[in-house]
């Protein structure tokens, strides 16, 4: 028999199941993060492409995560006390203690490098942020590492660039992003930059192909976009002052 306090050692069905008891507690929570990224998984990722995800990451909307506080705790996760006494109204921490690993709760907006409210589109998918989401979070990173190339580069390959909703990566969501603010288009077309795969990229060749059209899809749309006059006037300083954050991290397992 399953013991409901204690947290399974598998990542992504650890995830799975937070997400289950949230849904049948009637919280909407999303998943984000590199396990999102492998529950988007349609067929199997290239080796070059496949990775062990870490920690578990959510977003819960603004006004639920009182109740997911009382399930994390009822499902065996430990309160980062202090943290939470903190920064308890933006962001949470919790921890599965017996797996080493560390819960990261976002309520309503993903703050790290840059913000970006979330709070009216975690119904666009049923149990992750939707693709577009995912790739922002992923993209926003200064300091990017290559396990975010690779989560990102792995979205690109499983989902059509296209304007609209459904499972694919929504350009209008991208452009509405990057075009209001200049700081957010330089930080993700930088990022974005590093995904086509090198000409010796150990990746398959279709693959690889089919990263860098999207890319370049994306580079091409997002460039010719209209900007928004913030958009324009930070534009004017560039990058002589920081257009970003650099959020302290805060260990877990």
């Amino acid at each position: 028999m399953v013991d409901e306090a204690t947290p399974l050692p598998d990542v992504e069905a650890e995830a799975a199941r937070v997400l289950e008891r949230a849904a049948q507690a009637k919280l909407l929570v999303r998943l984000l993060g590199g396990a999102a990224v492998g529950m988007h998984r349609h067929s199997a990722f290239p080796p070059q492409l496949q990775r062990r995800y870490g920690d578990i990451d959510v977003v819960v909307k603004k006004g639920q995560d009182r109740g997911l506080k009382r399930l994390l705790e009822d499902l065996g996760y430990t309160p980062n006390r202090s943290f939470n006494n903190l920064h308890g109204d933006r962001r949470l921490l919790y921890y599965d203690e017996r797996n080493a690993r560390q819960l990261d709760i976002f309520i309503g907006t993903f703050r790290m490098c840059h913000a970006i409210d979330l709070d009216d589109r975690l119904e666009l998918h049923p149990t992750t942020l939707a693709p577009a989401d995912l790739l922002l979070t992923k993209l926003q990173i200064v300091k990017i590492n290559a396990k975010d190339i690779i989560d990102s580069q792995a979205l690109l390959l499983e989902h059509a660039v296209e304007r609209g909703p459904g499972d694919l990566i929504d350009l209008a969501r991208l452009v509405q992003v990057t075009s209001r603010d200049w700081g957010w288009y330089t930080t993700f077309t930088d990022n974005l930059e590093r995904l086509t795969p090198e000409e010796n990229s150990p990746l398959p060749a279709e693959a690889a192909g089919q990263i860098a059209d999207r890319v370049a899809t994306l580079q091409q749309a997002l460039a010719t976009a209209p900007k928004s006059l913030g958009w324009k006037a930070r534009a004017v300083v560039g990058r002589r002052v920081p257009w970003y954050e650099l959020p302290e991290e805060i260990g877990g397992g």
